[in-house]
């Protein structure tokens, strides 16, 4: 595997490329100022880049190109980029919705635990936004040792819950109570409902009843054994969204009386929708429900039988905290793939888990992860200081300010994202003695820009300590379909990549 060498000042870069990209910056600047005067400013939003003219739009929109080339071209260049699109289906995985323990709770984003082998991570690997475990649960499968962190409880809970076996009793337990769970939900009290206020949105009345029912039932049947508690919970709380008037998408979440058409969404019948998702009994469908997923973990159990269960280690925290976390430990190898820097708050997908699960109480208690959380999304908290990164402010300074996503707070989120990664890269250059990092992450594109995060990330990282950086391209991203046409021949820059640090 050939790597770039670092320079002392950070940067890996040829003399030649270093002046060309000198030049585009200098050019880059000029370019600013003169369009940032072809429009005035308007409704409170500084002139800190170019505006779109109206007069002369295409002419704009030519020379914005024309510098994004100049710094992007230079950028590409400055690591070695290699592209194995064989590792395409490894790093945006589709098997976590059916393989044994994975399929267990549907979190959307994952990476195969095939990555173990196919970048021969080592003996001891440390995945600091471990998510719902597919790199502790690979680890454990290949009688390797790892150690899992992820700051959203509801990963870190149902990663512990994978990682922890099950005595015979306590399935026995657990068999027991789905023969009776009919009988069971039909005389358990409704567990309170949650200060979320939405609570009786995200259900219909006679689900939401058969929901908080459930949730008793499991609480006083298990109250003295809790992994065989955890268990159970955890295939509650997995079903949630398949029984309930709502659904995950995008940014947050939608409701399934209404319908998509094209480029809007239209109500659907009232009752209609319902009877056709749920049938007539709508309790009936929510014990099947649940019964279905509680059989299916316990067939999953088999993956117990061998392997190095307790040679895992899965902790609820921030990859902020890692030294403090990890208290000295080295590992062989780090993976990990950060929320990419797409807007998407994940605690917002999850607030019905999370609030229904009880892991969040109170607002207060919501905003406080969102705050805590790597600055990807608009509810991080951008009152913490961010590092300048010069690139980075050139490629802002090219976005149009009269886009959604500039308005939104984009070029704040990104200088946070990047400050952030430097962070927890230093922190990860910490515990590898002699190991690689690879950090999986996503180009994106905002406001008629591409932002090169996998070339940012290798900056950043031989910024934090690291002293060689390679990009391995794995897969092609569809830019989105307000971008395209901004961005038509750019395409070849929207990739997905593991950037490999040593």
């Amino acid at each position: 595997m050939t790597l770039a060498y670092r320079e002392t000042d950070g940067l890996i870069i040829s003399p030649n490329q270093k002046e060309r990209m000198m030049d585009s910056l200098r050019e880059t600047n000029e370019l600013s100022k003169t369009n940032t005067e072809a429009m005035p400013e308007s409704d409170g939003i500084k002139s800190t880049g170019i505006k779109i003219s109206k007069t002369k739009p295409e002419r704009v929109v030519a020379q914005v190109h024309k510098k994004l080339t100049k710094i992007l071209e230079p950028l590409d260049a400055l690591y070695p980029i290699e592209r194995r699109f064989d590792l395409g289906p490894y790093v945006h995985w589709r098997g976590n919705a059916s393989s044994p323990m994975h399929r267990w709770l549907r979190y959307r984003e994952a990476y195969s635990p095939e990555l173990i082998d196919k970048l021969q991570l080592g003996s001891r690997i440390l995945d600091p936004f471990s998510g719902c475990g597919s790199i502790p649960i690979g680890a454990a499968i290949r009688g390797k040792k790892s150690v899992g962190i992820d700051l959203n409880p509801i990963a870190a809970f149902s990663s512990k819950v994978k990682l922890t076996p099950l005595k015979p009793s306590s399935i026995r337990r657990i068999q027991n109570f789905l023969g009776n769970f009919n009988s069971l939900l039909g005389s358990s009290e409704r567990w309170p409902l949650p200060e979320l206020s939405i609570s009786k949105k995200v259900f219909e009345p006679q689900m939401l009843d058969a929901v908080l029912r459930a949730r008793t039932a499991i609480e006083v049947s298990f109250k003295n054994d809790p992994l065989a508690r955890n268990f159970v919970f955890l295939a509650w709380l997995a079903i949630l969204e398949g029984v309930g008037s709502y659904f995950k998408e995008g940014n947050g979440i939608k409701y399934r009386n209404k319908k998509r058409q094209k480029g809007k969404y239209e109500n659907r019948a009232e009752g209609e929708w319902q009877l056709e998702r749920f049938g007539v009994d709508q309790t009936a469908f929510f014990s099947r429900t649940f019964t279905h997923q509680l059989e299916m973990m316990l067939e999953d159990t088999a993956e117990w039988q061998s392997g190095d269960w307790t040679g895992q280690q899965l902790i609820e925290g921030s990859a902020f905290n890692l030294g403090e976390i990890l208290n000295g430990e080295t590992f062989d190898s780090v993976i990990f793939s950060p929320p990419y820097a797409n807007r998407f708050d994940y605690f917002e997908s999850f607030k019905v888990e999370l609030w229904f699960g009880n892991f969040v109480n109170s607002y207060a208690d919501l905003n406080a992860l969102r705050k805590a959380s790597l600055r990807s999304h608009l509810n991080a908290d951008y009152k913490r200081p961010s590092e300048n990164l010069p690139i980075l402010e050139e490629l802002i300074s090219l976005m149009d300010p009269t886009a959604s996503s500039w308005r939104m707070g984009v070029p704040d989120l990104m200088r946070g994202y990047f400050h952030d990664m430097g962070m927890v890269l230093r922190q990860c250059r910490s515990v590898l003695p002699a190991g690689r990092c690879y950090v999986v992450v996503g180009n994106s594109a905002f406001a008629g820009v591409i932002i090169p995060t996998d070339v940012l990330t290798a900056m950043v990282g031989i910024n934090a300590g690291f002293n060689r950086a390679k990009i391995i391209e794995t897969r092609h991203l569809t830019v989105a379909p307000q971008q395209r046409n901004m961005l038509k021949g750019f395409e070849k820059y929207m990739r997905e990549s593991i950037v490999v640090l040593e």
